[in-house]
């Protein structure tokens, strides 16, 4: 009789292959990737990664639901500290420290978003991810007003989709050229103090 693998052993060995499975598109692409990829990366059998991903869609799908999960977390974290704008402005600091070199984890995403935006099946899924990470900013913010950090002049939502427009504009961006080219650090500068603006950031 074999063993019973707990549930918290099938999570860690889940966990592994998501894990694998990242580096390998970051590394690869989504289009050249192939779940061999993955299956000689991991020590698991071929039925055994299958078990838990049934194909490479899956296993992306997967992936980026794992990112979200690591998102929701640091704004849970961002929303825990004593200010919540100097946090945001700490981790928009250390975005200008990071190495200027192609965003890898960004360029797959944009292929696989790509390769998918005329998928009917797959609207659906694009304006869920969308909505998601607009509640996320929008209940940050909404911490912020009941702190008495914030004053917004805007609704949330909208300071929220701008947010969002300009945070993927500018990755997307350094997926094709360098830092340097768009001139990352002004820009975020720029984008640091309309969004101060909007939200109505409570000068000490």
């Amino acid at each position: 009789m074999s063993p019973k693998v707990t549930e918290s052993h099938k999570e860690q060995r889940r966990l592994s292959i998501l894990n694998a499975a990242k580096e390998i598109f970051a590394k690869k692409g989504y289009e050249a990737f192939v779940m061999q990829d993955v299956i000689d990366a991991v020590d698991l059998s071929r039925g055994g990664v299958y078990s838990y991903f049934s194909n490479k869609e899956d296993l992306f799908e997967s992936v980026l639901q794992s990112m979200n999960e690591s998102f929701s977390n640091g704004v849970k974290q961002l929303a825990d500290t004593d200010s919540i704008w100097q946090s945001l402005l700490n981790e928009f600091e250390s975005y200008k420290e990071i190495e200027d070199k192609q965003d890898s984890i960004t360029a797959v995403q944009i292929e696989f978003f790509l390769i998918n935006r005329r998928v009917p099946e797959k609207a659906a899924y694009f304006k869920n991810r969308y909505k998601y990470a607009i509640d996320q900013f929008v209940w940050l913010f909404q911490q912020g007003v009941e702190k008495g950090e914030f004053q917004p002049k805007y609704p949330l939502e909208s300071i929220a989709r701008y947010y969002i427009t300009f945070n993927d504009g500018i990755h997307i961006s350094t997926v094709f050229v360098s830092k340097q080219d768009i001139d990352y650090n002004q820009q975020i500068d720029l984008f640091l103090s309309q969004i101060s603006y909007m939200l109505g950031v409570k000068q000490e």
